[in-house]
């Protein structure tokens, strides 16, 4: 009988050595130098930016919109329309997001692509209008003429051969990409500065014109990234340093190793800076870039680290700026 306090008093010890473990293993989790995200789209999701809103309180008369990066928008009298072709008087709230820097198309998933051909890209945005209750209306599009200013850098790159293409929001390897088509049912022009679109759709919008390989060997690269095997919650971007493009990679080698960009749609000498981003399996957000010149079937290997949301922000923008 003697002996059973210190018996308690051992197997106290114990539990408390246990539960002094338990508590440091929590605070190493917490102390680890990275956001958290449910997933690869969450993150996604989570970069995006606010889309602007501007009231057009009397769709009756024409109106101009000038968006918060300088992008202007004429807007004609009676433009919009229910689904029962009735023309709207009440107001409506016209949506504008702005992508005319890479880093912004970078936040917003806008890449620079056109299906799996690279763009040289002048810039983006997204325009729709919806009604007083958050309804979308229809809009003529050639009652809408759009002024996009030109803040790429585009020097000899033939700017003047620049077309309109339509964005549209497609799932591509699991992943939720922006694939550009262009649209020849407008007309454009340039005019002090300004890539000019009369007969705008609503949705995604952008001044392209697709990379000519006339004269190049087209080639194609890999991408592994450090530590990872299964890379459903990775993903690669290409910021192209020769000319204004920002690319998504997703699609996996045959063997599954790493991530691999379409046969053919990449130019021998190319020089970009990639970025590979991961959410790894206790959902901490991980990341890191390398530079690179593509000398042929190349394969390169990215480390990636712990880090923050911000953090992957400010590195972006100091790749592009």
């Amino acid at each position: 009988m003697k002996k059973q306090p210190i018996f308690k008093l051992v197997l106290l010890v114990c539990i408390g050595v246990l539960a002094l473990n338990c508590t440091n293993d929590d605070d190493n989790q917490n102390n680890i130098p990275a956001d958290t995200y449910t997933s690869l789209s969450s993150l996604v999701e989570a970069l995006k930016e606010e889309p602007q809103s501007h009231d057009i309180t009397d769709p009756s008369v024409a109106t101009v919109i000038t968006g918060d990066d300088g992008t202007i928008f004429n807007i004609g009298a009676n433009t919009f329309t229910d689904d029962d072709n009735n023309v709207i008087t009440t107001p409506v709230v016209a949506k504008l997001s702005e992508y005319l820097t890479l880093d912004k198309m970078f936040l917003n998933n806008a890449q620079t692509s056109s299906n799996g051909q690279l763009l040289i890209t002048g810039g983006s945005f997204n325009l729709t209008f919806e009604d007083e209750n958050g309804n979308p209306v229809n809009a003529n599009p050639f009652n809408i003429q759009a002024q996009m200013t030109i803040q790429t850098d585009t020097t000899g790159l033939g700017l003047t051969n620049m077309d309109y293409y339509v964005g549209s929001v497609v799932t591509q390897d699991g992943r939720e990409v922006v694939n550009w088509d262009l649209n020849q049912q407008n007309e454009n022009w340039f005019n002090d500065g300004y890539f000019n679109i009369l007969g705008l759709e609503q949705g995604l919008s952008n001044c392209d014109v697709l990379y000519d390989m006339a004269g190049e060997t087209a080639t194609q690269f890999e991408v592994s990234v450090s530590d990872i095997t299964d890379y459903s919650q990775t993903t690669v971007w290409m910021f192209i340093e020769d000319f204004p493009s920002v690319v998504m990679i997703t699609s996996l080698n045959d063997a599954e190793t790493a991530l691999e960009t379409y046969a053919g749609s990449i130019p021998l000498g190319l020089n970009a800076t990639l970025v590979a981003i991961t959410i790894d399996e206790n959902s901490y957000l991980k990341f890191g870039s390398l530079p690179i010149t593509v000398e042929g079937d190349d394969t390169f290997n990215v480390t990636v680290d712990y880090g923050t949301t911000e953090e992957l922000t400010q590195l972006v923008s100091s790749i592009v700026n």
